[in-house]
């Protein structure tokens, strides 16, 4: 099953970060652009846009996504950008959930904002 058709499972304590290994493998998975930072401990991308209100759609759409999966990322909306940074608060580093996110996220930016 690929990452964007699964759930995110709500963390309610600490549950250990997932090794460097399956880092690798779900940023892979991704293979758009997503990056891992901070030590590794977070995902990041910048989706680029024409202008500040198609970034606001996408920042919009993001919250949708979020409150569904109940896990919510950083946002950081500008002119023409949206930065998005993901992390499990929890356990200030990474899960699949991380990940399973990142690509409902990209998902949502190729279905609604990319040329046809």
């Amino acid at each position: 099953m690929e990452l964007k058709d699964k759930k995110c499972i709500p963390c309610t304590s600490f549950i250990a970060p997932i090794s460097i290994e399956e880092k690798l493998k779900f940023i892979n998975e991704l293979k758009n652009e997503w990056m891992l930072t901070n030590e590794t401990s977070r995902i990041e991308k910048v989706f680029t846009f024409k202008n500040f209100k198609k970034a606001l759609e996408f920042t919009n759409l993001i919250a949708v996504i979020a409150e569904e999966e109940r896990h919510h990322p950083e946002i950081r909306l500008s002119w023409g950008q949206c930065h998005i940074i993901i992390w499990t608060h929890t356990n200030n580093d990474l899960l699949e959930n991380d990940f399973i996110l990142a690509a409902k996220i990209s998902q949502v930016f190729f279905n609604h904002f990319q040329p046809k």
